[in-house]
C-alpha cells in the first residue's frame, strides 16, 4: 500500500506544492455565492433541534414539532442523531441564527471533508489532489455541502477516521491513534446513522495487512460502544432507541418508494449513483480502451434502451406522482445515460479489484459496495445525499484506474476537462437548489406582509424550508388533530405538499395563488411533463436531476368562512408510541356554517321544467326556465351558474352567448365567496366561450386546486380536463358538467 507518496515528479506546480491552499480556493469560489441560502428541505429540523439544545444540552430531542400535520415529538421526525445540531448550536452562540453564519461554518466543514479526501487520496493513488477535485465536483458533494443538514459533516468524521487508522497502521506506536480514529469513526455515525454500514472498513483495512490483533481492536470497539451507549440512552430518554427506530422507519416506509418493485428500486439506485458521482462518466472515454469502450457502451446502451423502450411500466414513479416525463425521449435518454453511469461504476470497481487484487483495491470494493447498498436498497429513499459516503472512495478509485491505464502522470488540462462538464452541472444544481430554497423563503416574507392581521391567523400545510419561514414570521401551521379556525382566518397551502389536510366543501374560498418561477435549467426536484427529478427523495423522481427549468413553486390562498375544528386520531396510535409517523386515513372535522344553494319554491317549479326541457333537447325552453326563475329570485347561485353553463355549452352555437354567460357565472361565484369550485369551473368555461383563453386556464385552475383541497375529486378531474382543452384554444363544446 503507498502511504504519503512522494512520487509528484521533483518539477511540482504550484497548485500541486500547496494542494490545500487550492482546494480552499475552489470551496470558496463554489460555495461562497450561495452563502446566503435559505433554510431548506429538512434545515429546519436541525435548526429547532440545536435551538433546543442551547436551553436544554442534555435532552436534545424533548420537544414537539408539526412536521407532517400534527404534533410529533421530535425523536420520531428527525431520523437522525443529533450531533449536527450540536454543531449549529455551538456556531449560534458564537454569531447567532443568521443563514450566512451558519452556512459559512459549512463550508469550513466541507474545506476539513475535502482536506481529508486529500489526506487519504495520498495514501492510496498518485494524484491526490486529482482525486480530490473529482470528488468535489460531485454533485453529492457540493450540494451537500450548501444545506445545513448532517451529511457532510459526517464525511468530515468518516474520512479522517480513516486517515488516523492508516497512519496508525504504519507506525508501531499507533495505539492513540487507533483509539482518535474509532472515536471519531463514532462520531460520524452519532451524526449520521448509515456510517454504520462501513464501520466494518476499519477491522478489514487490518486484517488485510496486519494479520494479527493488536490495539486497533480497542478503536474497533470504539464506535461500537459509543453506539450502543447512545441506543441504551436514547431507549431511556424516549422509550426506543433511536439507531432502532430509524431503522424501524426506513423498513415501513422502503416500499412506498415507487411503483414497481425491486427491479425499478435497482433502476433508481443506478441513475442516482450515475447522477450523484457524475464525473466518473466525463472520465470514461480516459478509462477504457476504444474498442472496449465502445462495444461496452453499445451493449449498456442497448440493453437500458430496451428496457425503457420495451420494458412497459417500469414502477420508476411514486404511486402519488404522475409518469408522463417517461413519454419524452430527451427524460429516458438522461435517465438511460445516468443508469449507464452507476453501471459504470460497478465496472470500474470489478476492473480494479481484478487488476490490482492488492489491498487498496478491496477496501475500496467493499467501501463503494457497502455505500451503494445503503444508498440503493436499505435506506428508505434513495437521494443523492446517501451516496455522499463513497464520494471519496469513488473518486480515488477513478485516480487509480487513470494511473493503471496510463502510469505516473501530472494533472494536465488534458485530465482536468472532463471535470467542466461535471462543475457546470454541479453548479447549475446549486444554482437550482438556491432558487429553490429561496422561493419558500420569499413566498413566506410576501404572504405574512399581506395576510397576516391582529384581526385573524394566518395558518399554513406543508413542512421544509418554508414552514421554518412562517413560523418565524409568526404563522400556525395546521395541525389535524386539534387545529381551531375562525371566520376570516387565512390558510396557505404549497402545492408541493397539495391538500394534505382537506377541508370540508365550503368551508373556505379561494383567494389567489401565488407563483414563484424560478430560473434554472437544472431541475432537481418534482415532476413537470418533460422531466421529473428528487435529488433529496426518489418520491419525486427515479433521477437526481435533469435537464429542464424547474417547475413553478405554487402557493395558494383560501379564506376561512367556517368556524372547523380539526379532531382527527391517528389510526395507529400503538405505531406512535412506538416511535412511528402519525397515519391520518380519514381527516375528522366539526364544521358549521356551511351555505346551501337553496332557492324560492316558484323559482324551484321553472328549474324542474327548466331540467326536464334540457333532458328533452329542448334547449330554448330551459333557457326561458331559467330566465323567468331568475326573475322570481335573481340573486340564486345556482341559478345563475345552471343558465351560465347552458349559454356556454349550448348544442346550437346560436343558443351561446359567451359574454352574457360570463357575466351571470361571475355573480354567481362573487354570491359563493369562491368557495364552490362547481361554479368557478362554469366561470372558466364561460371565458373560454367568450375567447378568453388565459382568463379560462386561471378559473380553471382555481376550480380545480379549490376541488382537491376540499376533497372533490371527481370535480378536480372535471376541470383538469377542461384546462388542458382551454390550453389548446378549444372552448367546453356541448360537454357535461358535474
Amino acid at each position: 500500500m503507498n502511504t504519503e507518496s512522494e512520487s509528484v515528479p521533483s518539477g511540482k506546480t504550484w497548485f500541486l506544492r500547496h494542494p490545500f491552499v487550492v482546494i480552499g480556493i475552489i470551496l470558496m469560489a463554489c460555495l461562497v455565492p450561495f452563502i446566503n441560502k435559505a433554510v431548506h428541505m429538512d434545515d429546519p429540523l436541525f435548526i429547532w433541534t440545536g435551538k433546543w439544545i442551547q436551553e436544554h444540552p442534555a435532552g436534545f430531542y424533548g420537544f414537539d414539532v408539526n412536521w407532517w400535520g400534527s404534533a410529533t415529538p421530535m425523536w420520531v421526525a428527525n431520523c437522525n442523531p443529533p450531533l449536527m445540531s450540536y454543531f449549529l448550536a455551538g456556531v449560534a452562540s458564537l454569531s447567532g441564527w443568521s443563514e450566512m453564519a451558519l452556512h459559512f461554518a459549512c463550508l469550513v466543514v466541507a474545506f476539513m471533508a475535502a482536506a481529508g479526501i486529500y489526506s487519504l487520496a495520498k495514501m492510496w493513488c498518485e494524484q491526490p489532489l486529482l482525486a480530490t477535485l473529482v470528488a468535489i465536483f460531485t454533485p453529492a458533494f457540493l450540494v451537500s455541502s450548501t444545506t445545513l443538514m448532517c451529511d457532510v459533516l459526517t464525511l468530515t468524521f468518516w474520512i479522517w477516521s480513516l486517515v488516523f487508522w492508516e497512519r496508525a497502521l504504519e507506525t508501531e506506536k499507533g495505539c492513540w491513534q487507533f483509539i482518535g480514529a474509532g472515536l471519531l469513526a463514532g462520531l460520524a455515525v452519532l451524526t449520521k446513522y448509515n456510517v454504520v454500514t462501513l464501520l466494518p472498513l476499519l477491522p478489514l483495512m487490518t486484517l488485510l495487512r496486519k494479520h494479527r490483533l493488536g490495539w486497533w481492536l480497542a478503536g474497533a470497539a470504539l464506535p461500537l460502544i459509543m453506539v450502543t451507549g447512545y441506543e441504551l440512552m436514547t431507549a431511556g430518554m424516549y422509550g426506543k432507541g433511536l439507531l432502532s427506530a430509524a431503522a424501524d422507519y426506513a423498513q415501513a416506509h422502503r416500499s412506498q418508494l415507487v411503483g414497481g418493485g425491486w427491479m425499478a428500486r435497482e433502476i433508481i439506485g443506478l441513475a442516482f449513483a450515475g447522477g450523484s458521482l457524475l464525473p466518473l462518466l466525463f472520465f470514461s472515454p480516459w478509462l477504457w480502451q476504444r474498442r472496449a469502450l465502445l462495444e461496452g457502451s453499445a451493449v449498456i446502451f442497448g440493453a437500458l434502451l430496451g428496457l425503457v423502450w420495451l420494458g412497459g411500466d417500469l414502477g420508476l414513479f411514486h404511486p402519488l406522482r404522475n409518469p408522463e416525463a417517461m413519454n419524452y425521449w430527451g427524460f429516458r435518454l438522461q435517465l438511460i445515460l445516468l443508469t449507464a453511469g452507476g453501471l459504470h461504476l460497478l465496472l470500474l470497481v470489478g476492473a480494479e479489484t481484478w487488476q490490482r487484487r492488492d489491498t487498496v483495491a478491496v477496501i475500496l470494493a467493499v467501501w463503494i459496495i457497502n455505500g451503494l447498498l445503503f444508498a440503493a436498497v436499505l435506506n428508505w429513499t434513495v437521494s443523492a445525499r446517501s451516496f455522499l459516503p463513497i464520494v471519496p472512495a469513488a473518486a480515488i478509485l477513478l485516480v487509480r484506474r487513470l494511473e493503471a491505464i496510463g502510469g505516473n502522470f501530472p494533472v494536465s488540462g488534458r485530465l482536468l476537462w472532463p471535470l467542466a462538464p461535471a462543475a457546470v452541472i454541479t453548479m447549475g444544481l446549486m444554482q437550482a437548489d438556491y432558487q429553490l430554497a429561496d422561493s419558500g423563503r420569499m413566498a413566506a416574507k410576501q404572504i405574512v406582509s399581506r395576510y397576516k392581521s391582529a384581526n385573524h391567523k394566518l395558518w399554513f400545510e406543508q413542512h421544509m424550508g418554508f414552514q421554518y419561514y412562517m413560523e418565524k414570521l409568526g404563522a400556525q401551521p395546521l395541525d389535524c388533530e386539534r387545529s381551531m379556525l375562525q371566520p376570516g382566518d387565512i390558510i396557505v397551502v404549497p402545492r408541493i405538499n397539495f391538500g394534505f389536510i382537506p377541508f370540508p366543501p365550503g368551508s373556505v374560498g379561494w383567494i389567489e395563488p401565488l407563483i414563484y418561477r424560478p430560473f434554472s435549467w437544472m431541475n432537481l426536484s418534482r415532476d413537470t411533463k418533460s422531466g421529473a427529478a428528487g435529488f433529496y427523495s426518489a418520491t419525486w423522481g427515479p433521477v437526481p436531476f435533469a435537464i429542464g427549468e424547474l417547475p413553478p413553486q405554487e402557493f395558494f390562498l383560501l379564506k376561512v368562512f367556517s368556524e372547523m375544528q380539526f379532531n382527527t386520531r391517528p389510526a395507529n396510535p400503538r405505531g406512535v408510541l412506538a416511535g412511528d409517523i402519525s397515519v391520518f386515513t380519514d381527516i375528522s372535522t366539526t364544521c358549521d356554517n356551511i351555505p346551501t344553494l337553496s332557492m324560492n319554491p316558484e323559482a324551484e317549479k321553472q328549474t324542474q321544467l327548466a331540467l326536464q326541457s334540457e333532458a328533452d333537447g329542448n334547449i330554448e325552453q330551459a333557457i326561458q326556465c331559467y330566465r323567468k326563475a331568475l326573475d322570481m329570485d335573481s340573486n340564486n347561485p345556482a341559478l345563475l351558474n345552471n343558465l351560465a353553463w347552458i349559454l356556454t355549452t349550448a348544442g346550437k352555437p346560436g343558443l351561446r352567448d359567451g359574454k352574457e354567460a360570463v357575466r351571470l357565472a361571475t355573480l354567481a361565484v362573487k354570491l359563493t365567496d369562491n368557495r364552490q369550485p362547481l361554479l368557478i369551473g362554469t366561470l372558466g368555461a364561460a371565458y373560454a366561450e367568450a375567447g378568453q383563453f388565459e382568463k379560462a386556464i386561471h378559473a380553471a385552475e382555481a376550480a380545480e386546486t379549490l376541488a382537491l383541497l376540499t376533497n372533490q375529486k371527481e370535480l378536480a378531474v372535471k376541470n383538469r380536463e377542461l384546462l388542458n382543452q382551454y390550453a389548446a384554444g378549444r372552448t367546453a363544446g356541448a360537454s357535461s358538467y358535474p
